[in-house]
């Protein structure tokens, strides 16, 4: 099977066997990302996994099936649990457990016959966990691995609002797709940290049209004025512009406007986009 769709508008396909990550800033983005995900998934008769302690498990089922007549037997093809039950059971992160779950969710899917099994994991399960860092990193590099060869497709949603840049920085280096401006590519900064050495060009990992204006932007970052770089620091901490401009002791509108100044500089569209630069640059402000 190939080209399977994300469901999320203007987002593309992708192959079974991908373990992508999306950074989004609050619910608002988050269920843009979320639920047309998980919808995709439920029309096209395929096994949906939704892990999530940031919502309601009763809630994302009322906004994913209530009401809809398209879904089938949905109360079998949708499986929603908490996070932090489906993968702490001992309190603490345990590798072998996340792979247990996705593997025995696999094996369950396949069983009953459908053709791909649909994983969201909203991490903020994550976050306050003991050694919680380095341990997320191991758990998720390990994911590229056993998710690769299967008949399935795992999406990782992080909030900008809640981790930190230290971790997100790492997040990137351990997903092999990253959702960026709304389409998924291949992500130049993915580190196979069990192979020891950087995914490029020759691990099949062809760029494509938003990575490429990335990379332009970066070589623009320099002509950033300090009070720029200071507002991209904070919007990078998924501040507000109303944050950053009481943090900054600025009117919003001089926020609104040199926020303009930085797009237009690193021709960028999106806050998630300078996330990544900020991130890429190590940016650290005050």
């Amino acid at each position: 099977m190939h080209g399977v769709s994300l469901g999320i508008p203007g987002a593309g396909h992708v192959s079974p066997g991908t373990h992508g990550c999306a950074l989004y800033a609050g619910p608002t983005e988050r269920d843009q990302l979320l639920f047309p995900f998980l919808d995709e998934g439920l029309r096209n008769g395929e096994k949906v996994l939704c892990l999530t302690d940031d919502i309601e498990p009763s809630e994302v089922r009322e906004r994913a099936v209530g009401g809809s007549d398209h879904l089938g037997p949905f109360s079998t093809q949708l499986d929603i649990q908490r996070a932090t039950d489906a993968y702490l059971r001992a309190g603490e992160l345990d590798v072998a457990v996340v792979i247990e779950v996705l593997l025995d969710s696999v094996k369950a899917a396949v069983a009953a016959e459908f053709t791909l099994l649909r994983t969201a994991r909203e991490m903020t399960w994550a976050l306050g966990r003991p050694h919680g860092g380095s341990d997320l990193l191991l758990h998720e590099s390990a994911l590229n691995r056993v998710v690769a060869p299967l008949p399935t497709l795992v999406m990782c949603l992080y909030d900008l609002t809640q981790f930190g840049a230290d971790v997100l920085i790492e997040v990137l280096r351990t997903h092999p797709k990253v959702l960026l401006d709304g389409v998924m590519v291949d992500n130049p900064y993915f580190v196979d940290l069990f192979a020891g050495k950087p995914a490029g060009p020759g691990d099949g990992a062809a760029r494509c049209g938003p990575v490429h204006v990335r990379d332009k932007a970066s070589h623009r970052w320099e002509s950033l004025t300090h009070a720029e770089l200071r507002i991209a620091s904070h919007i990078a901490r998924g501040s507000t512009n109303r944050t950053v401009a009481a943090d900054l002791q600025v009117s919003p509108h001089t926020v609104d406007g040199h926020l303009k100044h930085i797009y237009l500089k690193l021709n960028i569209h999106s806050r998630v986009e300078l996330t990544l630069l900020v991130l890429q640059h190590r940016l650290t402000v005050e």
